[in-house]
């Protein structure tokens, strides 16, 4: 059950950080040509993404009869931030999984590939992995 706890906390941590590390830049957050409230939502949802994250250390670290509990909990949380980005860019009017310039959309073996689609599959494989072990 620790080392689902270890990888976990690495993924909740690790969301929270580099959500600003990313997100707080020109191309995102600062970029003048957003509408001044969608550079608000990004905010709130970078602040949103800290609180839920730290809130799921907390499940998983606290002391209780029930740790599969926070376990799978702090794993939802995790899941809830990465799995939208699957499927986002299709429902969101207007909207795409890709930051970079519009006539550069990267492709693998002649089909369109988002790198951050990639790593969201990768990062909930990896969430998956560690729910599955604090299970067995």
């Amino acid at each position: 059950m620790r080392s689902a706890r270890v990888l976990l906390t690495f993924v909740l941590a690790a969301q929270a950080i580099s959500g600003f590390l990313l997100d707080w830049t020109p191309n995102h957050l600062l970029n003048p040509l957003w509408h001044p409230h969608a550079r608000f939502h990004g905010g709130l949802l970078l602040f949103f993404l800290a609180g839920a994250s730290a809130t799921g250390l907390w499940l998983l670290w606290r002391r209780s009869l029930e740790p599969q509990v926070g376990i799978t909990v702090a794993a939802l949380i995790a899941a809830s931030f990465w799995t939208p980005l699957l499927y986002a860019g299709l429902l969101v009017p207007g909207s795409t999984p890709w930051a970079g310039d519009p006539a550069h959309v990267p492709h693998l073996a002649g089909y369109v590939f988002y790198p951050n689609q990639a790593v969201a599959a990768a990062v909930l494989l990896v969430i998956g992995l560690g729910w599955r072990w604090s299970r067995a």
